[in-house]
């Protein structure tokens, strides 16, 4: 097994260096100085190797403290002032019982997991599925084990708790992460089913779990998982449950049909570039309906002209992909809003002292909430493979980019701010049912972030459109620049949750970034755009 794992080892490292130099050529100025030439030198990928190696190997004890850190420790020790009942170490072990144990024992399973990585070992390269199992099993909970146990003593220690609950805990996540991995493959092999594809089941699992592991944040009376973890007796039983999965894992003899569902896709008789290209270009394709010259009539086409018509037979000819996501969105909001009430009021009716919606609470996560709702992605998607592709090719068009620019910006604000309002809307009615007062100031407040956030996002997602023009002719995003943006809005806007701002000042906040992003939008557009907006 060590030879298979040193060869498993020589994978991840190339595969390392040669993204590290992909990315480098691609930065401005200096990626020139890299040659395509360099990815040959399997020397200087053979010295670099062990570095590589030990780069990854800290990364995964880096990114367990990261995890840590972001998901458990920041947000108990942000929210303790409303904890009264439940001291933090105590919340600490709740959160990360259900969101490393529960949560990722369902969405996540290597054994199952589709990697380039194991296309390349046992489609490639012919290493037995059995062998590559094996040492990539073993490998993965050996160096989880080792991340994990300095990661949770930091934190356990720095909430006055003992080595030996952190060492627990580090034995249980093991235990557990082996013992859902055998599950996963016991499944898969008595009813075919992949379980981390069945994204309905994984996302509920997601959504419910990371509820119940925050609400004991907000909500006082809500009762935690921690004693039961805490208990020896516990994690004894889970380690020997562990124990007994690795060694079933070890013996088991049907690896093959596993690695052959997750790597079929990657079938070496198939181009997987014209596969993916294939599965974009699936996703932005309008129904037919929508070119019937009967539905061309109905849409308010008279009276424009120059590219307010472009753009309004554009939006005309396919609203299927313009207008499914908003009602998606707008059915999905209105039905939580609804039924949310109805709970609210039969709550109140139940029990003496039933929960209430504080809208303060809620603005901390309204921007990673409206990120989320807002269309703007998947509409410059649309934009792109239907209309630009072509007409970018055209220095005329590219000259007008601030104009249609300006023309499409004012059609998906519309669409986003009738998203907006239905979020203020469900809000306000669940804040109500649940004893609120509507004539609040933070009602006002909640609905100017609420818009000021949808006007954000929409401007966003179109000026990364027309800044850096993502898209390849196969609908690809390789524009490393684009994910650096994206990134560093999303990371703000999870540091929103846990950094968490009186109502006037986030309000202020959001207001004043959103009208200043409009603006750098606008000059940026007007000066730029002529020369960025254009096929890649």
């Amino acid at each position: 097994m060590l030879k298979v794992l040193s060869t498993l080892l020589a994978i991840r490292t190339s595969s390392a260096i040669n993204l590290f130099f992909y990315y480098f050529q691609r930065l401005p100025l200096i990626g020139k100085v890299v040659k395509s030439s360099i990815y040959a030198r399997t020397d200087l990928k053979r010295s670099a190797g062990v570095l590589v190696f030990v780069v990854l190997f800290l990364w995964s004890f880096v990114s367990k403290l990261l995890y840590l850190y972001f998901f458990v420790y920041w947000p108990v020790t942000a929210f303790s002032e409303w904890t009264r009942t439940h001291d933090p170490l105590t919340l600490f072990v709740h959160v990360f019982v259900l969101i490393s144990l529960l949560v990722a024992g369902v969405s996540s399973a290597n054994v199952l997991e589709p990697k380039r990585e194991k296309y390349v070992a046992v489609k490639l390269m012919r290493m037995s599925p059995k062998h590559y199992m094996h040492a990539a099993l073993s490998y993965r909970y050996v160096v989880f084990f080792i991340s994990y146990l300095p990661a949770l003593l930091v934190f356990v220690l720095l909430l006055q708790g003992t080595v030996m609950l952190a060492v627990m805990l580090a034995v249980a996540v093991t235990g557990w992460r082996v013992l859902c991995e055998y599950f996963h493959l016991k499944l898969f092999e008595r009813t075919g089913t992949v379980l981390v594809k069945q994204m309905a089941i994984v996302w509920t699992v997601i959504i419910v779990g990371y509820a119940a592991a925050y609400l004991p944040l907000f909500l006082e009376k809500l009762p935690v998982v921690q004693p039961l973890p805490m208990h020896g007796l516990t994690v004894l039983v889970i380690a020997g449950l562990g124990t007994w999965a690795a060694v079933q894992l070890m013996r088991y003899r049907h690896y093959r049909e596993a690695v052959d569902a997750t790597t079929k896709r990657d079938d070496p008789y198939l181009n997987v570039s014209a596969m993916i290209a294939d599965a974009n270009k699936t996703s932005v394709q309008a129904q037919e309906s929508d070119y019937a010259e009967e539905t061309l009539r109905r849409e308010p086409v008279e009276g424009k002209e120059g590219y307010g018509y472009l753009n309004a037979i554009f939006f005309a000819r396919h609203r299927s992909l313009v207008r499914r996501p908003v009602r998606k969105r707008l059915a999905i909001v209105a039905g939580v809003g609804i039924i949310g009430s109805i709970v609210m009021v039969a709550m109140s009716r139940i029990l003496p002292e039933s929960p209430q919606l504080e809208l303060n609470m809620v603005f901390s996560i309204l921007p990673i909430a409206m990120s989320f709702l807002a269309v703007g992605e998947a509409t410059c998607r649309a934009m792109f493979y239907h209309c630009d592709i072509s007409l970018t090719r055209y220095s005329f068009y590219r000259d007008a980019a601030y104009e249609h620019f300006m023309i499409r910006l004012r059609k998906m604000l519309g669409q986003n701010l009738q998203i907006a309002a239905v979020v203020g809307g469900a809000l306000t009615l669940l804040s109500f049912t649940s004893g609120g007062d509507l004539l609040q100031w933070d009602t006002v407040l909640l609905w100017l972030s609420i818009i000021g956030l949808a006007v954000f996002f929409t401007n966003h997602h179109l000026f990364l459109y027309y800044i850096f023009q993502p898209y390849s002719t196969d609908l690809n995003v390789k524009n490393p620049l684009y994910f650096v943006v994206t990134m560093v809005v999303s990371g703000i806007c999870g540091a929103a949750v846990f950094i968490p701002l009186p109502p006037v000042i986030f309000t202020s906040f959001v207001l004043v970034v959103t009208l200043a992003y409009l603006a750098v939008s606008a000059v940026s557009v007007r000066k730029y755009a002529h020369r960025t907006f254009r096929v890649k």
